[in-house]
């Protein structure tokens, strides 16, 4: 209630006459009990300026009873709900402790389509041992399971985790900024026009942030990724 206070005036006098989302983004904003849940998400629902809702959360905290809700709060107004997936390897899953595998991410699209939802997916591209092949592989799997959008990022290694400690021993390598554009290209290339691309950049907290140096320049990224789809060179 203090965000829609604080920021739809603001948000209003930028955007006179645009639609306004109200985005539950950070952590895993289905990990409560339903009651909690609902009170949680009242206030986005209950404005009259809020025509739809963004959930952000993970494939394997949707149990049948949260989609319940959800389902219920579509009725109301237009749900969308963003999924991590991350990576269409169950072995790089795994191996980085998502706690989830590719059949979770797929099952929680499946429920939520049927329960009317839109879906929006998240993937990271870059994440330790992987290949081209493997990022193509995860394009096919977001492409096939019908979700509406995309959101792409790139690895970021950030203080304080087992992955900088792992980075900071040289278990692996970050891809390049050319073998990212190259990456993101690829996906886009794979995943077609029927699936909207939401995003593919982003940066975390330049306190928290150890690597890359160039995942802050959205514009440049933008550039390259254009150019290479333009040129029909990417991979």
């Amino acid at each position: 209630q203090e965000q829609i206070a604080e920021f739809l005036p603001r948000i209003r006098c930028k955007y006179k006459d645009a639609g306004i989302l109200a985005y539950f983004q950070p952590y895993t904003n289905t990990y409560a009990p339903i009651d909690r849940l609902r009170e949680i998400y009242e206030p986005a629902f209950a404005s009259e300026e809020v025509i739809g809702v963004a959930i952000g959360t993970r494939p394997d905290c949707v149990p049948f009873d949260v989609m319940e809700l959800l389902a219920y709060e579509n009725t109301r107004k237009k749900v969308i709900l963003e999924l991590g997936l991350q990576t269409a390897s169950d072995v790089t899953l795994e191996r980085v402790g998502r706690g989830h595998t590719v059949a979770d991410f797929l099952d929680a699209v499946k429920r939520a389509h049927a329960s009317g939802l839109i879906v929006t997916s998240h993937v990271i591209l870059g994440l330790p041992g992987e290949t081209m092949e493997d990022f193509e592989r995860t394009a096919e799997t977001i492409k096939s399971s019908g979700v509406s959008a995309v959101k792409i990022h790139p690895l970021h290694i950030v203080r304080g985790t087992r992955m900088a400690e792992e980075f900071a021993r040289g278990e692996f390598e970050l891809l390049s900024f050319e073998g990212y554009c190259n990456a993101v290209a690829r996906f886009i290339q794979i995943v077609g026009m029927q699936i909207a691309i939401e995003r593919f950049s982003g940066e975390a907290q330049n306190e928290t942030l150890i690597a890359p140096d160039w995942s802050g320049n959205r514009n440049k990224i933008v550039a390259r990724v254009e150019e290479l789809l333009q040129s029909n060179q990417p991979g």
